[in-house]
């Protein structure tokens, strides 16, 4: 197995051949690191060690997870659950976002590949990056055009030193929020929104 370097942080392994799914997931865990698989090479990130990351996505989902239930709309996962996002005539490509919504009318699927262990085979209907230090907005792009390709219908991608937000959309242009302004659901999540400055709070803050 070969390494190539994609940032000073990001590692791809390139075995003598290319790895299913199903494959990767019988990998071993390697502490310190988080993997996932892209067109068939295993992708090694450094685990996330800033809490910010997860304060973000708490802030959020405290918000809109709630919401997602009152209205019976769907179920949101986390980086626990990874989705089978491979794109026709590509190798297999499996990635578990920091949040992801998915329609009420996917549950069964979802809950049935959780229940078998692997990779849940569609795209949500909407996913959530918060970016870390190891990810350029190069790498950003691409992983969103890919996430848009097999079928997710909306993305936000949070920059937290900058406190914005892009907004991703299939043949939409790229829209970026700033903390002026208020993050919504659209037509994934109708009637959501929320204040994109909430999603910034710290712990010790009050509104």
């Amino acid at each position: 197995m070969t390494t190539t370097t994609t940032s000073p942080y990001i590692l791809t392994h390139q075995p003598g051949r290319l790895l299913t799914l199903a494959e990767f997931a019988r990998l071993p865990d390697e502490p310190g690191w988080k993997h996932e698989l892209t067109r068939g090479k295993v992708v090694r990130m450094p685990t996330i060690k800033d809490p910010r990351h997860d304060w973000i996505i708490r802030n959020l989902s405290d918000v809109l997870s709630p919401y997602v239930r009152a209205h019976a709309l769907g179920a949101i996962t986390y980086e626990q659950v990874g989705y089978n996002i491979t794109l026709p005539g590509e190798e297999e490509t499996g990635w578990a976002p920091d949040l992801a919504f998915v329609r009420a009318e996917h549950a069964e699927i979802v809950l049935d590949a959780i229940d078998r262990d692997i990779y849940v085979p569609l795209a949500p209907d909407l996913i959530v990056e918060v970016v870390s230090p190891s990810q350029s907005r190069a790498d950003m792009a691409e992983r969103i055009q890919h996430w848009l390709a097999a079928g997710t219908r909306l993305a936000w991608v949070i920059w937290r030193a900058s406190q914005t937000v892009d907004v991703w959309q299939p043949d939409e242009s790229l829209r970026t929020l700033t903390a002026r302004d208020t993050l919504d659901g659209l037509d994934v999540v109708p009637g959501f929104t929320m204040p994109v400055a909430d999603l910034f709070i710290l712990p010790f803050q009050h509104t």
